[in-house]
């Protein structure tokens, strides 16, 4: 028999609808029996569980070939809860085998949408961007066009649906949906499918739902004698319909070769038995057990210890700069014990609170050596000058390179009136600035060309000693006085906003620069949590994600909460 949807159109994002008993599941797992024949990559989402009968020859006893583990159910090989999402979804994601997901014993639909959440967003980061069948029956469950919660998991469920359907090729998704009532999905994730399978409807909503997906694209005349007859398809019948491959007819489907498990008993009958044997899965019970004790590893509360340690020799590394000869050996001693062990062993445990209260304890670690190698520097300098009793009168500043005085002989590269090289830096940083056209730049500006954080406690003591030795003036933004001036050196190239990013990316560690790329790229418009998150590859339901986006606003890198923005200083 000729089959009504050709091989190649087996790779298209296709769209199942019909009524219950309509044949939409039963159907659409024949054209899974095609896949699998095919050696296919198939994932099955299923919530009714009905797809088990992919097991069995139609006899319901003998095994068909297809041994394809399940998760969950009756039926399950290994069992699931709705808490598991996470960690099925990243053994998806690293399987060579197609499975089976039975939600059928979850319990509650608000689990079912947990599970959902948790397994998409975790299959659509570790995905190997290998080619995979993901089939979604019950598809309006976990994207419906009315939210009642627009905050909560139902909604980020619905973004994740949405970034599956609609960019997940580019990762080797190839979604099929399947769903009893085309008018209560979600549009923006129907409308991204490239065909339709739609066997009976009896609902006029649903089959306007398809009228308007169908507008455009078919022969008025053709569509509207299709449509005036989907309430009287038979089972197994239906309208299939593909533009992009030039399809549009009503069809029969041949039956399927394996147990039909969907099926509804009729009044007095019987409802026939079969029982699975289980599969031997070795191999995947030690890959699930190793993801889980991955996981487990990441969990703050078995880092909490290390924190404590790393926090004790952050004190104990912060005595040094009382020390009044500090020993460069031992500086660097800290640093490498201190910093890279803080960041070797903290950080690379995984990407959760964790991870953001770890990343909090080396900057101050940094924050110590830097007081401590500020101090070395002030062994080595002279004495500044007393302030002079009469600041001197601050210039103006132009746009652009202004002549100045020619610059003294600097000797080792240390300023000649004594600053440290760490304070030079922020001489040098806002001159940096005033050549960009920047007169007076704020602490965030300067600091990052500098290299500093301006919310450090080093920050506030740099900036003393400048204002000391009248070089800077201003508090909520930063001006050189003509001292500070004649002593700054002009920029090795000039300054670009390229060069301005590359500074500030380089200044923050690798989740925050994740998040900020895509962020930057977008402005002026702002970027939805759900989009950012994507693009950084973060959940942006998790604390992890709160952290880092508390973490850009403090650094005065974003703004806004509902939607995320680049600060317009990175964009002079």
């Amino acid at each position: 028999m000729k089959q009504p949807i050709p091989d190649a159109a087996l790779d298209d994002r296709l769209g199942f609808v019909g009524t219950a008993g309509s044949g939409k599941s039963y159907n659409a797992m024949g054209r899974i029996e095609r896949l699998l024949q095919k050696h296919a990559r198939i994932c099955c989402v299923d919530p009714l569980g009905v797809f088990w009968g992919l097991r069995l020859m139609p006899d319901g006893k003998t095994p068909s070939g297809f041994n394809i583990p399940i998760f969950g159910g009756p039926h399950g090989d290994l069992p699931l809860t709705e808490h598991s999402g996470a960690l099925i979804g990243e053994t998806v994601a690293g399987m060579a085998e197609s499975c089976i997901i039975d939600l059928s014993e979850i319990g509650t639909k608000a689990g079912e949408r947990r599970f959902m959440l948790h397994f998409l967003t975790a299959l659509y980061r570790k995905s190997k961007d290998e080619p995979l069948h993901l089939v979604i029956d019950e598809a309006d469950m976990f994207a419906p066009q009315k939210l009642t919660d627009k905050d909560g998991e139902a909604a980020k469920l619905l973004g994740m649906m949405e970034t599956v359907v609609r960019r997940g090729r580019i990762k080797g998704f190839i979604p099929w949906l399947i769903t009893q009532r085309p008018a209560v999905i979600a549009k923006d994730v129907l409308s991204q499918v490239d065909g339709l399978v739609a066997f009976k409807l009896t609902s006029s909503q649903d089959r306007d739902a398809l009228s308007a997906w169908v507008e455009g694209s078919a022969e008025k005349e053709d569509w509207k004698t299709m449509r005036a007859a989907l309430p009287a398809m038979e089972r197994g019948q239906g309208v299939v319909w593909i533009p992009g491959r030039g399809i549009m007819e009503t069809v029969s489907f041949p039956e399927k070769m394996t147990f039909d498990s969907s099926r509804t008993p009729k009044r007095g009958e019987k409802k026939s038995t079969a029982s699975l044997k289980p599969l031997d899965l070795g191999s995947l019970k030690d890959r699930l057990a190793k993801i889980d004790a991955d996981r487990k590893a990441d969990d703050p509360k078995t880092l909490r210890s290390e924190i404590a340690a790393l926090r004790k020799e952050l004190t104990s590394k912060s005595q040094i700069t009382q020390n009044p000869a500090p020993d460069p050996k031992a500086i660097e001693s800290a640093r490498t014990e201190g910093y890279d062990r803080g960041l070797a062993e903290g950080l690379n445990r995984g990407e959760n609170r964790a991870k953001a209260a770890l990343a909090s304890v080396t900057d101050r670690i940094k924050d110590a050596l830097a007081i401590a190698e500020a101090a070395t520097e002030a062994l080595d300098s002279p004495a500044p000058p007393p302030a002079p009793r009469a600041r001197p009168a601050p210039v103006a500043v132009p746009a652009r390179p202004v002549p100045r005085p020619a610059p003294r002989p600097q000797a080792n590269g240390r300023a000649p009136t004594g600053i440290g090289r760490s304070e030079q830096k922020i001489v040098d940083a806002i001159r940096w600035w005033n050549v960009l056209g920047i007169p007076a730049p704020s602490h965030a500006q300067a600091a990052f060309i500098a290299g500093y954080s301006h919310k450090s406690g080093t920050w506030a003591t740099y900036l003393s000693r400048l204002r000391s030795a009248g070089m800077i003036e201003g508090r909520g933004d930063l001006a050189l006085t003509e001292s500070g001036l004649n002593e700054a050196n002009e920029p090795d190239a000039l300054p670009t906003r390229e060069a301005l990013w590359n500074a500030v990316l380089g200044k923050i560690d690798a989740p925050l620069q994740r998040i900020l790329k895509p962020i930057i790229a977008e402005y002026p418009d702002a970027l939805s949590h759900a989009a950012a998150a994507d693009e950084a590859g973060y959940s942006p339901s998790s604390g992890t994600w709160a952290t880092y986006l508390s973490r850009l606003r403090s650094l005065d890198l974003i703004e806004g909460r509902g939607e995320l923005k680049a600060q317009g200083w990175l964009f002079p």
